[in-house]
C-alpha cells in the first residue's frame, strides 16, 4: 500500500482534530441545555452568569410582546416567535405520543400553556394566573412528567412530584389526565384523597407513587401516620387553582410545606388574583435567594362570558300533580342519553332514586347525606358512562368545580333566583366538552312569573313540550305502592317537608310564595295522597 507524502497527512490529521472538537462542543453544548431544562437547584452552580434582579422581593413577568419572554419562553424554533407548538418543546417521544393518542392537547398551545410550560420545564418556580379551562391542567402535568422521566424515577424513588387540588373532584380529573399522559412511560402515580380508604393509599405510597395527586388534608396525614412513604426525594410541589382553597386548608398547606424536603421546584396556578393568594405565594417561594427563579404569568384571569343566545334554553309548565310522571316519561324516553336531574335537597333526591328503582329506570345519586367516598366512585362512575342518569341535589352543584359532560340538563325544581340560574347554566354549559347540553327548566303554573325575571336579564327559554299523558294510570299505581311501602312512606314525606321548607325560604316571593301552593297537588307529586304538616314558621 503507497504511504501519502507528509503535507496530505498533516491536512487529514488537522481535519479529524477539527471534526473531533466540534462533536465535543456540540456534546458540551446539549449537556448545558438539558442541565438549564430540568434545573432545581442553585442557581450559583449554572455555568451561565445570571443577572440580579432589580428588586428582590419582586417576581418577574412575562409578556408574550417582549423579546425578554422570549428567552424566558426557551425559544428553540429558528423563526424569531414564541414557542406555539408542542413539537417545538425538548419533550420526551412518549409524552408527545401520549399527548396525540388521547387528544388532550392539539398541535398548538394555548396561551397559559406556551408561557408556563418553558420556564417550569427550565426548574423555575412559577405562578401563573389565568382562568380555568384554558389547559392549566396539561401546563403543569407535561414538565412534572418530564422531569420525572429525566431524573430517570422509579417506584424505588418514591415520590417525585406532589400536585395539591382542593376538592376530590378535581383531584380525580387531575390524576386521570396524569395517567393518560404517562400511558408511554414507566413512572408510577398516585390519587390520594378524603373518602378514599386510607390503608390502600398507604400501600401504593408505600410500593412508590412518582407523581402523587391530593388534597391537603389526606396529603398531610400520611406525611404524619404512614411510615414508608418515601417523599425525602421531591422535586416539585404544585397547587392547582390556589383560589379555591379556603383559609383552613391554607394553613394545611402552609404545615405540608414545613414537613416536605426545602430543596425544591413550585408551582401555583390559580384563576384569579388576590390577597390570600400573593400571601400564599409569598410564603411558597420566600426562601429563594435569587428571584430570578420566580417567574409570574398572568393571563386574562377574567371568566369567559357564556352566551346563552348559543344554548337552546328550554322551559315546561306542569301542573304540580303531573310533574313527577313528566319526569318519569322524559327519562324514559332517553335512556339512551346522558342526563342530570336537580333537586332542590338531599331527601328529594333520595325519594326519586328509590322510586324510580320501581319504574326499572337504571340511575346514580349524589347528595350530601352521602360519605365522601361514595360521592366520589358515583361522580367517577358518571363521567366515564356514555348514557346515564344522574340525580343531585343543588348543594352539590353549587359546591362543584367541574361538572360532568351531559346531553340534559333538568331543574326538576327552580333555582332560588334568576341570578342563580344563569350561575348554574354557565357552569354546566362550561363543562362541556364532548356534548352539547340541553337546559330544560320544570315550573309549576304559579311560577310563570319567573320567565319575565329571566326575560328581564336577557335570558329567553322556549316552551318543550313535556308530554305524560301516556303514563297518567302510573300515578295511582306510585301512590299505592308509597302507601303500602313503609320505607318509601317516609321518603316521601321527608321529601316533601324539605321541598316546602325550601319552597318558603326563596327570596323571590312575588314568583314563589306557599300561599299560592295547592298543597294537596304538591303533595301528588310525591306520591302521598294527603299532605302532612309543615312547620314553617
Amino acid at each position: 500500500m503507497k504511504r501519502q507524502p507528509a503535507h496530505c497527512r498533516s491536512k487529514a490529521g488537522a481535519a479529524a482534530k477539527a471534526e473531533a472538537e466540534a462533536e465535543a462542543e456540540a456534546e458540551e453544548e446539549n449537556r448545558a441545555k438539558k442541565r438549564s431544562r430540568y434545573y432545581c437547584g442553585d442557581p450559583k452552580t449554572m455555568k451561565e452568569k445570571k443577572k440580579k434582579p432589580r428588586d428582590a422581593d419582586a417576581a418577574r413577568t412575562i409578556s408574550e410582546e417582549t423579546e425578554e419572554q422570549s428567552m424566558l419562553l426557551g425559544k428553540r424554533e429558528k423563526s424569531k416567535g414564541t414557542v406555539e407548538l408542542f413539537s417545538d418543546l425538548p419533550l420526551s417521544p412518549q409524552t408527545l405520543k401520549a399527548l396525540h393518542e388521547n387528544h388532550m392537547g392539539s398541535l398548538s398551545m394555548t396561551q397559559i400553556q406556551s408561557s408556563a410550560i418553558p420556564p417550569l420545564l427550565e426548574g423555575k418556580d412559577v405562578m401563573a394566573v389565568a382562568r380555568n379551562r384554558t389547559g392549566n391542567t396539561l401546563a403543569f402535568l407535561i414538565p412534572a412528567v418530564e422531569m420525572l422521566c429525566e431524573q430517570c424515577f422509579s417506584p424505588k424513588n418514591g415520590t417525585g412530584v406532589i400536585i395539591l387540588c382542593p376538592t376530590g373532584e378535581l383531584a380525580i380529573k387531575v390524576h386521570t389526565d396524569a395517567k393518560a399522559l404517562l400511558k408511554y412511560h414507566t413512572l408510577t402515580s398516585g390519587l390520594i384523597m378524603n373518602g378514599n380508604g386510607w390503608r390502600r393509599e398507604a400501600e401504593s405510597l408505600v410500593k412508590g407513587a412518582n407523581l402523587l395527586v391530593s388534597t391537603p388534608s389526606r396529603l398531610l396525614f400520611h406525611l404524619k401516620n404512614t411510615k414508608g412513604f418515601l417523599y425525602k426525594n421531591l422535586k416539585c410541589v404544585i397547587i392547582h387553582e390556589a383560589d379555591q382553597i379556603g383559609i383552613d386548608l391554607r394553613k394545611e398547606i402552609k404545615y405540608i410545606f414545613k414537613l416536605l424536603p426545602k430543596k425544591r421546584q413550585n408551582a401555583l396556578f390559580c384563576g384569579t388574583p388576590s390577597e390570600e393568594m400573593d400571601e400564599l405565594a409569598l410564603f411558597l417561594f420566600k426562601k429563594k435567594k435569587d428571584n430570578e427563579h420566580h417567574i409570574l404569568v398572568t393571563l386574562s384571569a377574567e371568566k369567559p362570558k357564556v352566551n346563552f343566545e348559543m344554548v337552546r334554553q328550554c322551559y315546561c309548565v306542569i301542573p304540580s300533580k303531573r310533574r313527577l310522571i313528566s319526569l318519569c316519561a322524559f327519562l324514559k324516553r332517553n335512556l339512551s342519553k346522558k342526563s342530570l336531574v336537580v333537586f332542590s335537597s338531599s331527601n328529594s333526591v333520595q325519594f326519586h332514586y328509590e322510586i324510580l328503582r320501581y319504574l326499572q329506570i337504571d340511575r346514580l345519586h349524589i347528595h350530601s347525606k352521602m360519605t365522601q367516598q361514595k360521592q366520589t366512585s358515583t361522580f367517577i362512575d358518571f363521567c366515564k358512562a356514555d348514557k346515564g342518569i344522574l340525580l343531585c341535589a343543588n348543594d352539590i352543584i353549587d359546591c362543584a368545580s367541574h361538572l360532568p359532560s351531559v346531553d340534559w340538563f333538568l331543574q326538576y325544581e327552580p333555582p332560588e333566583s334568576p341570578k342563580d340560574y344563569i350561575h348554574t347554566l354557565g357552569q354546566v354549559v362550561a363543562s362541556q366538552e364532548d356534548r352539547k347540553a340541553h337546559p330544560i327548566l320544570f315550573l309549576m303554573q304559579e311560577e310563570s312569573k319567573f320567565l319575565q325575571l329571566l326575560g328581564d336579564m336577557g335570558i329567553t327559554l322556549e316552551e318543550y313540550q313535556c308530554d305524560g299523558m301516556k303514563l297518567l294510570d302510573l300515578s295511582s299505581r306510585l301512590e299505592k305502592t308509597v302507601g303500602e311501602n313503609y320505607y318509601l312512606n317516609r321518603l316521601a314525606k321527608d321529601a316533601y317537608r324539605s321541598y316546602v321548607s325550601a319552597y318558603s325560604s326563596k327570596s323571590s316571593k312575588d314568583v314563589f310564595n306557599t300561599q299560592n301552593l295547592n298543597f294537596q297537588s304538591v303533595a301528588a307529586s310525591f306520591c302521598i295522597p294527603c299532605p302532612p304538616k309543615v312547620d314553617l314558621s
